[in-house]
């Protein structure tokens, strides 16, 4: 492994976090723990089930938890199935992440559309993992190009959108929705638009309103078409 990608990890930010490793077998849910602990501060957990994960978030604040849920042992009604189930809907404000995915699945464009953030295949490499656990941790997606430009070209997140409503972006709202677009995580808009990460989630909450989207991605969607 790359001395860059070390200090790459070292420098992510996982103060106050934490991380769970869900899945039915205890081996692979222990080897990823084994894989990543030491490259980040967060605190680790594993579970077998998202039954087992505690849905209070216990003062972690939002978008501190991340939940990797393994695959393996599930096929692709498996993973539909469990996007419709409520447990998964009670968990889909944290950060969810799909980990030993099979790329014949092709589940990815359902997931996007249920929350998940992230996709770690059986086929990645370490390095790839890692650079995945810190992109997601810094608030970004971990999508191949291949998936992004087909939802893009097919409009896939954005079919069901409603029109905007009459309430126009203010110009600091569209300055935001503009650094969003490029990738920029909260903390990373924050530092720009030299506000506070508050201030930015206000004005995230408000934006989604005023476009009619419920996410970050529909929201550089809707950017990329309008804007």
């Amino acid at each position: 492994m790359s001395s860059g990608l070390l200090n790459k990890c070292a420098g992510c930010t996982y103060r106050g976090h934490h991380i769970y490793a869900v899945g039915a077998l205890r081996f692979e849910r222990e080897l990823m723990i084994d894989c990543i602990s030491t490259h980040t501060a967060a605190k680790w957990f594993q579970a077998e089930n998202l039954e087992a994960v505690p849905i209070s978030n216990q003062g972690i604040p939002y978008g501190l938890k991340m939940i990797l849920v393994d695959t393996h042992t599930l096929d692709r009604a498996d993973l539909v199935n469990l996007f419709s189930s409520k447990i998964w809907k009670s968990h889909a404000h944290n950060l969810m992440v799909l980990f030993n995915v099979l790329h014949e699945h092709g589940i990815e464009k359902v997931a996007l559309k249920n929350g998940v953030r992230g996709f770690l295949y059986t086929d990645d490499s370490v390095e790839d993992l890692i650079n995945g656990i810190c992109a997601i941790n810094s608030g970004e997606f971990w999508i191949s190009r291949r998936i992004l430009g087909e939802c893009l070209q097919e409009s896939y997140l954005r079919k069901d959108l409603q029109e905007p409503s009459d309430h126009a972006l203010s110009k600091r709202e569209l300055q935001l929705l503009r650094v969003l677009s490029s990738g920029a995580s909260n903390d990373a808009i924050a530092d720009r638009m030299c506000i506070s990460s508050h201030t930015v989630k206000t004005h995230l909450h408000n934006i989604f309103h005023k476009i009619n989207v419920d996410n970050r991605l529909q929201a550089v969607l809707w950017a990329k078409e309008n804007l």
